[in-house]
């Protein structure tokens, strides 16, 4: 009898996965594989929306900072492949030019090289960007809050994508995925 109740529990000790078990690993496999495809999409799209993002919070940052501190007026500069805020820099008592922060957040940032390019539209007018390498003012923020109103556009030509950015006279910033 004894032999009988040794090879019972022998054979419920085996060891191995159910049908029902295998299936649930699998489901969860391919739940996971799902969500990283979603997450990672389309590398140029990505990039154009995190730069786009960038940009726009750098533009409410230096407004907060510019109504907490009291500062002076701070510009926007914008070229076709880089922007950075601005100072407005007494060099003697008649000459005064804008020089970009000197600030890991908000001094000169270069977008990806080759994928994305800036645009700046004032009052529904495109601006042709200045492509010297001297810094000039396309965007004011004031120490009230008000900005010069406008369109900031990010393009990545090649994949026929836009973000924008539309920042209104009241200070108000907001990033579009089309056209506002």
């Amino acid at each position: 009898m004894s032999m009988r109740s040794d090879h019972h529990s022998a054979h419920r000790l085996q060891t191995g996965f159910t049908l029902f078990e295998v299936l649930i690993v699998l489901v969860l496999i391919g739940v996971m594989a799902g969500l990283a495809t979603l997450s990672l999409g389309d590398g140029a799209e990505r990039e154009l929306r995190r730069e786009a993002d960038r940009l726009a919070t750098v533009l409410k940052l230096a407004r907060d900072e510019l109504l907490i501190s009291g500062g002076s007026e701070r510009a926007l500069g914008i070229r076709r492949d880089s922007y950075s805020m601005l100072d407005l820099v007494l060099l003697d008592d008649a000459t005064r030019e804008w020089q970009p922060v000197n600030d890991a957040q908000l001094g000169p940032h270069v977008v990806t090289e080759g994928l994305i390019e800036l645009d700046f539209e004032a009052a529904d007018q495109p601006r042709s960007l200045s492509s010297s390498r001297v810094w000039t003012p396309q965007l004011r923020l004031s120490n009230t809050g008000e900005m010069t109103p406008g369109l900031i556009v990010l393009r990545a030509r090649e994949h026929n994508l836009e973000r924008f950015i539309q920042v209104e006279l009241t200070g108000h910033i907001e990033v579009f995925s089309e056209r506002p």
